[in-house]
């Protein structure tokens, strides 16, 4: 019988943890648009299932689903199933999405790829933004690392003969930008066809981006989200004060998630400095524990959603 082997143990990547608290931090201030438990979740869960248990626990929704492409992986998937309201659709996205009735009722969806964008990528993003009803959250996740020499022009193929070109090949971040840009045309290109023949406004939809967060716990990853809001709810959408979140962004600029390595009396003796408008007592404990600087800084930029891990036993 088939195993499943993850590539990574998700539950333990401190970046990928901190950027979940980000995420379900700014879901919560969703209540001021409509009550959280209306909505439906769909994300794609793997073995481990995390951002299911966060959301169910902070935001208090149980109409939960996971997408999961893996067949042979069916057996594991049902086993680590830790709530009895998630209900588990195997196949891939591009067969699941257009049976989940998108239009029907409000939707956050988290689609967490681990794969740099490719066409049935693109193809998800047409759908979700094509039929996700108004007041939907997307959020989407893919690997925006430096692709080498071999994979660039194939990869850069695959996006199309119109896409934006990075200006240093070489640079990791300039993929982040590119990935970044690809996600955000294909989303206007959806939401332009989507409105086509549309006058009515009540009718008519946008995308308000809350999201863009890089962040590597070996590769780097992209994460872009926002809402899908009829064009004559923008009142109701600023009510939820997701934009005033110190990591929110709404354009080109990414907020980058940097979690350093550092002891727990590191951690302490930071926390006791924080907050710090200025930074000066954050620079005096960094030079006092022998902490780089920048290290300090970044810490004290994601303290809130910062992970502590510890051994809880030793089996």
């Amino acid at each position: 019988m088939p195993r499943h082997r993850p590539k990574v143990d998700y539950s333990l990547r401190p970046a990928k943890a901190a950027v979940r608290q980000m995420v379900v931090t700014a879901l919560a201030r969703l209540g001021t648009l409509m009550p959280l438990d209306s909505y439906r979740y769909i994300g794609m869960g793997s073995i481990y299932f995390r951002e299911f248990q966060l959301v169910h626990r902070q935001l208090g929704i149980t109409d939960m689903i996971s997408i999961e492409r893996d067949l042979s992986a069916e057996d594991r998937m049902r086993f680590n199933l830790p709530l009895a309201c998630i209900d588990l659709k195997m196949g891939s996205t591009s067969d699941v999405l257009p049976r989940l009735g998108l239009e029907e009722k409000p939707h956050i969806i988290w689609l967490d790829y681990e794969s740099r964008i490719a066409p049935d990528i693109l193809s998800d993003i047409v759908e979700l933004f094509g039929s996700c009803s108004p007041g939907s959250v997307v959020i989407i996740t893919v690997n925006a690392d430096r692709p080498n020499d071999e994979e660039r022009e194939s990869w850069l193929s695959t996006i199309g003969n119109d896409r934006p070109e990075p200006s240093d090949p070489h640079e990791r971040n300039e993929y982040a930008l590119l990935s970044y840009r690809v996600i955000r045309s294909q989303i206007n290109d959806a939401l332009s066809d989507r409105n086509a023949g549309i006058p009515d406004p009540d009718r008519r939809v946008r995308f308000q981006q809350a999201l863009h967060l890089v962040y590597a716990d070996g590769a780097q990853m992209l994460t872009v989200g926002g809402g899908i809001i009829a064009e004559t709810s923008q009142q109701e959408w600023a009510a939820c004060e997701i934009e005033s979140l110190e990591f929110a962004r709404t354009g080109e600029q990414p907020f980058r998630v940097k979690v350093p390595y550092l002891t727990r009396r590191e951690v302490h003796r930071l926390l006791s400095k924080i907050p710090d408008s200025q930074g000066d007592d954050i620079a005096k404990v960094a030079d006092e524990a022998g902490i780089p600087r920048r290290d300090a800084r970044d810490f004290a930029a994601i303290y809130r959603y910062a992970p502590l891990f510890v051994e809880a036993d030793d089996w």
